[in-house]
């Protein structure tokens, strides 16, 4: 006992001989609404803006203009520091254009599919290290750089992240569907099971083992740091809302994005502030840009949103070949993204903590490899893997030479495995009633489509809007009406709204209600002006 009481004496020796430092990035108010409890701010701006705007409406402008336009400042940091440029310039020159040497041949190839997979899991990781490095910064604001801690927070990052993905249906859905069509195995309801419970008990003990750290930490003399555990919950709540409570994947997709990038723009913006003020290396641009001026951090947004803009520009061109080199050059603008942020912001770095106000002094010279060579090279490894995986598996499709027939029955069977993994995802039943339906199979697209309605609570527009071309096909048209007005009840505002009132039209045409098929059919010309059948 006296030999603990000793050790705890000499740690605050040590510590009340330390600079006393802001245990915060910016102050108070502004970590709060930039990095901590940001997720509170987000919530209702988005719940009111579900009033004006479908959910896939709000993921399409958040895709392009923030998950896109966050890449830049990054690229700013790569190519605009000359220190950080002159010490990774092979990274910065070679690797752009082998990854748009690698992903624009994709496009030609249903390995398109393939790359999303990868996207996915990359940008998965890539925001739990951003979580993990948050918390690694408020440590390091105390002057806290246990090693044991530093695994716990990684491990609670990967656990609560991962836990988030694989519980949510809408998530694995989405992966195990592209997965598929890029020519993966199928992968069996007991393998996904046995994912979900050894992730989730490897969570429950990952947490179980922080609380005992955090408390023996207590005993021997160092307190939790609430401004990391506020920020390590909030995240983790957050996340497995937005991909396990909220039932539109896209919108869930969209809640976490606008925080990852806030955090983001709003910790780069600090550090080059603090950069510009300490560091003469500092680029003429980033010195003109990083100016304590709110004309500047208007630019700064601006700027962000136009480099958003390049991911829109696809969506509007017509010129196939145009319009795959935008797509692989937002890919690879993606890729780099993950990337670089992997070594360019590493907090053990010296002249990271100067740009966040955690260490002092010119810290430009850095010259501690990070990692090089034939070790940093291997790191590619799983990325070069996967491609190659997937390239076989497609070579592999490829070489059965089937009928027009058969692919069609194949992947019927694919989205009927997808329902025996997920048997109560409602949007599984939906996507194969909707193959089922393709196939002119009326009797089991009803059977899917009821399903879905099922599992959703009725809640399902879609749903109720396929069930109703059903019942149209069958002449049940007042169960059609119905199931039409439904859907248009639960999303007036959604991209196939134009659909739902032509169908509503043709069915009250059908039953010679002229007048209310024309106000239908207007109706449908007034959300889609080119709506030719209309």
């Amino acid at each position: 006992m006296s030999q603990e009481m000793a050790r705890g004496d000499l740690a605050a020796a040590a510590t009340a001989d330390l600079p006393r430092r802001s245990p915060w990035i910016i102050g108070a108010a502004w970590d709060l609404l930039l990095f901590i409890a940001t997720p509170l701010v987000i919530l209702p701006v988005l719940w009111m803006s579900r009033l004006s705007f479908a959910p896939d409406a709000i993921y399409a402008f958040v895709a392009a203009f923030g998950a896109t336009g966050h890449h830049l400042p990054g690229l700013m940091r790569a190519y605009g520091d000359r220190a950080l440029f002159r010490r990774f310039r092979l990274r910065f020159t070679v690797v752009p254009l082998l990854l748009l040497g690698t992903t624009l041949p994709l496009l030609f190839t249903e390995l398109r599919q393939g790359m999303m997979v990868i996207l996915v899991a990359w940008g998965f990781w890539h925001g739990l290290m951003q979580v993990y490095g948050f918390a690694r910064i408020y440590d390091a604001k105390r002057g806290d750089h246990d090693p044991r801690t530093v695994r716990l927070d990684w491990l609670l990052c990967l656990g609560w992240f991962g836990a988030g993905l694989v519980n949510s249906d809408g998530r694995v859905y989405q992966l195990l569907e592209v997965f598929h069509q890029s020519g993966g195995p199928l992968i069996g309801p007991a393998w996904i099971d046995g994912v979900r419970i050894l992730c989730n008990c490897g969570t429950a003990l990952v947490t179980v083992a922080y609380l005992v750290h955090l408390l023996s930490r207590r005993a021997a003399g160092h307190p939790p740091n609430f401004l990391k555990l506020m920020t390590l919950a909030i995240s983790f709540a957050y996340w497995w809302y937005a991909m396990v409570e909220i039932d539109n994947i896209l919108f869930g997709i969209a809640l976490f994005e606008i925080f990852h990038d806030v955090q983001y723009l709003a910790i780069v913006w600090v550090f080059n502030r603090k950069r510009v003020d300490g560091d003469p290396n500092v680029g003429s641009f980033s010195r003109f840009l990083f100016r304590r001026s709110a004309s500047m951090l208007g630019l700064y947004v601006g700027l962000v949103i136009g480099y958003g803009f390049v991911s829109s520009l696809q969506q509007s061109i017509s010129i196939v070949p145009i319009q795959n080199i935008l797509i692989a050059v937002v890919w690879t603008s993606t890729l780099l993204h993950f990337y670089f942020d992997g070594f360019i912001w590493k907090v053990r770095e010296s002249g990271t903590q100067a740009g966040l106000g955690i260490a002092e002094g010119d810290t430009s010279q850095e010259t501690r490899p990070l990692s090089d060579g034939q070790i940093h090279a291997a790191k590619w490894a799983p990325f070069f893997l996967a491609v190659a995986a997937l390239a076989l598996s497609q070579w592999f499709v490829a070489g059965l030479n089937e009928t027009r027939a058969l692919r069609s029955q194949r992947e019927l069977q694919r989205y009927q495995h997808l329902v025996r993994v997920l048997p109560r995802y409602d949007h599984a039943h939906l996507s194969l009633g909707t193959r089922h339906y393709a196939e002119g199979d009326l009797n089991n697209a009803g059977k899917s489509f009821d399903r879905a309605l099922e599992y959703s609570g009725q809640l399902n527009a879609k749903a109720h809007y396929n069930r109703g071309l059903v019942d149209a096909a069958l002449k049940q048209l007042p169960s059609a009406i119905k199931r039409y007005q439904r859907s248009l009840e639960l999303e007036p505002l959604s991209n196939q709204a134009h659909h739902v009132h032509f169908a509503l039209g043709a069915a009250y045409y059908s039953l010679d209600d002229h007048a209310a098929a024309e106000t239908q059919y207007l109706q449908a010309l007034a959300i889609n002006p080119r709506f030719a059948v209309a």
